[in-house]
């Protein structure tokens, strides 16, 4: 395939949108970190599991916008010698996206558990109508979880077969693409219904008596956050020390490495994210 000096591939250059992405991640993470100083008074026990999501969120939106900021530093030579170069570019932005995407999914997540844990805490003692006001507002979050679970996966699967596009040099094998597709809209459907599920379940407590919300797998979600962030930032460091063969071949297992963690991972974090929608005990 012939590459220009943008390492352009389907009319998209990984290169050029480098600088924007780091932006962006910059800027989510700068919010999340004055969301996380707004909430470290918060007194109730949601409160904590949320900082947690918080504080991983803001790691991987800060080394995405550290790794595209590397990227817009990358220089491709003059000569028709691109392809190692161009492949390292490539595969440094989807690591990048990937990092942005679960850092965001994780960011509307953990909005999702504020606006439970603002609800628990201003819940009035006897007023149905304003009950049913806060019980929205809860489910609202889960909503937006969901949504921003859905956009990003379908963002990162359109990453992923781009990647893919290049990888093979414009004609990937059909399976491979069929195979992020449903992968996606697996992920898709999943999400969905772990939010339904929860959000059917949600009962706020009136009175004196508390509301206790499930936690799901937000541990999971947590600790995958930040195995994304360290692995895919190592790999898109190390990159430059490989043989020139692994990062061109079609197929290669660093090809399918990348493809693991710019969709895979991400995808696990997102349906646990919304497995951990907030909801009360369904018993």
């Amino acid at each position: 395939m012939s590459l220009d000096e943008f390492c352009s591939s389907d009319q998209w250059s990984m290169l050029t949108s480098a600088s924007e992405h780091s932006k962006l991640a910059a800027a989510l993470g700068g919010f999340l970190i004055t969301a996380i100083a707004l909430y470290l008074k918060g007194e109730v026990r949601e409160s904590v599991h949320t900082l947690a999501l918080f504080s991983s969120a803001v790691l991987i939106l800060v080394l995405s916008a550290f790794l595209s900021s590397l990227i817009t530093g990358t220089v491709v030579p003059a000569d028709a010698q691109r392809d190692g170069i161009c492949a390292i570019v490539w595969a440094q932005g989807a690591l990048a996206t990937a990092m942005l995407a679960a850092g965001t999914a994780a960011l509307f997540g953990g909005l999702g558990w504020m606006l439970a844990g603002h609800a628990i805490s201003k819940m009035p003692a006897d007023a149905d109508e304003d009950a049913a006001g806060y019980t929205f507002l809860t489910k609202l979050g889960t909503w937006l979880t969901f949504a921003a679970t859905m956009t990003t996966t379908l963002l990162l699967s359109e990453t992923s077969i781009d990647y893919v596009h290049f990888a093979f040099g414009g004609t990937p094998p059909g399976w491979l693409v069929d195979a992020i597709g449903a992968a996606a809209a697996a992920v898709v459907v999943t999400s969905l219904v772990f939010v339904v599920r929860r959000s059917r379940a949600l009962r706020l407590a009136e009175g004196a008596e508390p509301t206790r919300l499930t936690l799901g797998a937000l541990k999971v979600a947590t600790v995958c956050l930040v195995v994304l962030a360290i692995t895919a930032s190592w790999l898109a460091l190390t990159l430059a020390r490989f043989p020139k063969d692994w990062l061109t071949t079609p197929g290669s297992p660093v090809m399918y490495a990348v493809l693991l963690l710019t969709f895979g991972l991400p995808a696990v974090v997102g349906t646990a994210i919304c497995y951990s929608a907030p909801s009360t005990d369904q018993r």
